[in-house]
């Protein structure tokens, strides 16, 4: 059976990226390359405390930086789509700690830890510099 290692997506600001997830998850930096295709990559896996086997894999297409900062800060989430990181958390106390740790680094928060339902559970987003969101969740049933 298949097990997702990685979500990848693009950013304009690699380090400003990276600084984000190594504070807020906490996560750490277990891969760095310059791609050599047409755009210039540049990409940094980036490995979430306790996930070992998983990153999220940040992309910054450097030829093009200034139509990515473009991108997320003209066009409205929504419009983009609803796309999220979703991390489950083991206690609400965990999702609370989260967003403690999100405001100490002025994150944009999207959606205060509340209690929305049985299936969605208790649940706390922000959003990362590119305007990705992230989500954490405690007793979300998805059956």
């Amino acid at each position: 059976m298949p097990i997702c290692d990685h979500i990848a997506f693009r950013v304009h600001d690699l380090e400003k990226t990276i600084a984000f997830y190594e504070r807020l998850l906490p996560a750490r930096v277990i891969a760095r390359r310059h791609g050599t295709d047409l755009m210039r990559s540049e990409i940094a896996w980036i490995e979430p405390e306790g996930q070992e086997g998983f990153a999220i894999v940040a992309i910054q297409p450097t030829r093009v930086r200034w139509l990515m900062w473009i991108l997320h800060r003209l066009v409205p989430r929504q419009t983009r789509s609803y796309e999220h990181i979703g991390l489950r958390c083991e206690s609400r106390e965990a999702v609370d700690d989260r967003a403690r740790v999100a405001r100490e680094i002025g994150a944009k928060v999207l959606f205060a830890p509340t209690y929305v339902d049985e299936q969605a559970g208790y649940l706390f987003e922000v959003v990362d510099p590119d305007n990705n969101s992230i989500e954490w969740t405690f007793g979300q049933q998805f059956r």
